[in-house]
């Protein structure tokens, strides 16, 4: 089953607009999602990476910078880089206007090292404040990695709906379903508090009391059976 996230953009809900529901990927369809990004050039391959195992935004991803980088696979979250009508991509700070860190997973942290690697034979050196997400030393537009997904989405017969925000929304279902506080939750993907995420991301609740329910019914069953079995039982006695 894949879940919807049913919240409406403010961008939308302004306008007076419904805006479709955002499809969220189980795990299962992530994983083949997975296995297709690992096929690709490996610039594509950390990118989609890191949005599916930190929930960055777009305009954070392609912000960072190879001094963000620091041990135990800490990245700092600090700036956004995201294209404005008429001024062309501008850098800022980050949408909730807060620095942040997250911990990277160490494959995903390896894969990171094998690109600075590259970069470094490519560009005869490679600065602190280079964006790691450059070719021949200069910054990839924020579209490149959005049209980049949707071509592999619709060669690989991926749904429609997919797009690179779904990485970020399958991060938090996930994290939530698996036992992660919403607090942690929300600062890792840089939400100032938890209400955003609890009027987004409610579902993985949903789930965990339909769970419990299915925990009582597997109590309340065997003794309705036995109770049945004796009103059946009483009632042959009766009709003897």
């Amino acid at each position: 089953m894949t879940y919807c996230c049913t919240t409406q953009p403010a961008a939308w809900t302004s306008c007076g607009w419904n805006a479709p529901p955002q499809c969220i990927p189980q795990a299962w369809e992530m994983q083949k999602l997975l296995q297709c990004i690992l096929q690709e050039p490996l610039l594509y391959r950390v990118y989609y990476l890191l949005a599916l195992s930190t929930g960055l935004r777009r305009g954070e991803l392609c912000a960072l910078r190879w001094r963000d980088l620091h041990g135990g696979n800490q990245l700092l979250i600090q700036h956004s880089r995201s294209t404005v009508v008429g001024k062309g991509v501008i850098e800022s700070d980050t949408k909730s206007h807060r620095t942040r860190v997250v911990v990277l997973p160490q494959v995903v942290y390896d894969y990171l090292g094998e690109l600075l690697f590259n970069q470094i034979v490519e560009n005869n050196g490679v600065c602190p404040d280079d964006l790691i997400f450059a070719k021949n030393g200069k910054p990839i537009h924020p579209d490149t990695f959005s049209r980049h997904l949707r071509r592999l989405c619709d060669k690989d017969a991926f749904p429609k709906d997919y797009h690179l925000h779904t990485m970020r929304h399958f991060f938090a279902t996930y994290l939530l379903e698996n036992g992660t506080s919403k607090q942690v939750t929300a600062d890792l993907l840089g939400h100032a508090d938890t209400a955003f995420l609890e009027r987004t991301y409610c579902h993985p609740q949903d789930t965990c009391k339909e769970q419990a329910a299915g925990l009582l019914d597997t109590m309340l069953q065997p003794a309705d059976a036995i109770a049945w079995e004796c009103e059946q039982k009483m009632l042959e006695a009766g009709n003897q």
